[in-house]
């Protein structure tokens, strides 16, 4: 017990290098058995002149524990929690791995589990995102829900240049967190700053594939992000409304979303009215957008794949390469969820399961939206 304590401090000293150091993590953050990563942090800790036990190193990883520090980790860590409520930011070594999953959800288990994850879980006070340095983002991309944005989201990420922040939790959890709006704002540009930071891994073209309720944050996200053009995707309600009737989306659930966040009151179930009031509230934030704001562009998803080209890309600023463009189209023919399965186009049989519950709430709510949507983007061609 004596040997141990005496070398505390050299697994201290080598945490503490860790955390400054990239270059290194790099090298051990591709290491996926424990063994194996205590190993390499051995002899790494050896050049440093530093001698930490392999015992010593297996208790760390299996404390899990959370190390501090004041100032935002070197570019390679990314944050992947936000907690307003704790004063914190919780941030995870991805070096220059690209972001390829369909959502930043799936991309963040998959490093937070490493060894280099679980020896170095940095945490540090919000105000260690204030004044970040980092790109704005070359484009916003707002939704109605199961309308396409994912799609469109693979279709940007395609290229070796570009990365896509899809529905990345640590940006909902600023939009969402209880803080005064000017903070907030900070504290987005912060957050976005700390994901789009240069690390070798698509750093030409940022976009952020933002959640649906965030069109009742637009403001926010001007605010933070003036210059940057945005554009709106929307579908035929009834087949939202089917997708959403098999299996409801977060913000169809009141526990998950509050109705506040929709300016909506606690149904007393959630059921189809419910989630055309929901669609509603996100499209009438949308067009009030649209109204006021010339940076905006509205996209059917029956005009997809096609507007990316025509349309989307020229809106956002960029004039693809052909090997950009060739990328592109190669993920818009998989499945944008199911990356390893080809594109199957839904509309007829979603049409098809329309139920008179479906039908009423969309001819109550939505019908008529849609078709405002449809007029102001013809307007604006």
């Amino acid at each position: 017990m004596q040997l141990q304590a005496d070398r505390a401090p050299d697994l201290e000293a080598l945490v503490a290098r860790l955390a400054e150091d990239a270059a290194a993590c790099a090298i051990l953050a591709g290491l996926f058995r424990d063994e194996d990563f205590a190993a390499e942090a051995q002899a790494l800790a050896k050049t440093w002149g530093l001698s930490v036990p392999a015992e010593a190193l297996s208790r760390e990883l299996a404390r899990r524990r959370m190390v501090p520090r004041q100032a935002a980790p070197p570019a390679g860590w990314l944050p992947v929690a936000v907690l307003p409520g704790e004063d914190a930011v919780d941030w995870a070594f991805f070096g220059a791995r690209r972001l390829m999953e369909p959502f930043f959800g799936e991309s963040a288990p998959k490093v937070w589990s490493l060894p280099l994850n679980r020896l170095l879980r940095l945490r540090t006070p919000l105000s260690a995102l204030e004044g970040l340095a980092g790109p704005a983002p070359d484009g916003l991309i707002f939704h109605m829900s199961r309308c396409g944005s994912t799609l469109l989201g693979r279709m940007l990420g395609a290229p070796d240049g570009a990365t896509v922040l899809s529905e990345a939790a640590p940006i909902d959890h600023v939009a969402r967190g209880d803080l005064p709006l000017a903070r907030k704002v900070m504290l987005l540009r912060g957050v976005v700053a700390a994901l789009g930071r240069a690390r070798g891994a698509g750093d030409e073209r940022l976009f952020l594939k933002l959640d649906c309720w965030h069109a009742r944050f637009f403001d926010l996200f001007r605010q933070a992000f003036p210059n940057t053009p945005w554009l709106h995707l929307y579908r035929a309600p009834a087949e939202v409304m089917v997708s959403h009737a098999r299996s409801p989306g977060m913000q169809m659930v009141p526990q998950v979303v509050a109705p506040a966040v929709f300016g909506l009151d606690a149904p007393a179930a959630p059921d189809a009215g419910y989630q055309a009031d929901v669609l509603a509230a996100i499209g009438e934030a949308m067009l009030a957008a649209f109204a006021a704001d010339d940076a905006g562009l509205l996209v059917n998803y029956e005009a997809l794949p096609g507007a990316v080209a025509t349309t989307v890309l020229p809106h956002f600023g960029w004039a693809p390469t052909e090997i950009e463009a060739q990328a592109m189209a190669a993920a818009a023919r998989t499945d944008a969820k199911a990356p390893g399965q080809a594109f199957r186009p839904d509309g007829a049989a979603k049409r098809a399961a329309v139920d008179p519950a479906i039908r009423a709430a969309c001819e109550a709510r939505l019908d008529g939206l849609h078709q405002r949507l449809e007029a102001a983007s013809a307007r604006r061609v």
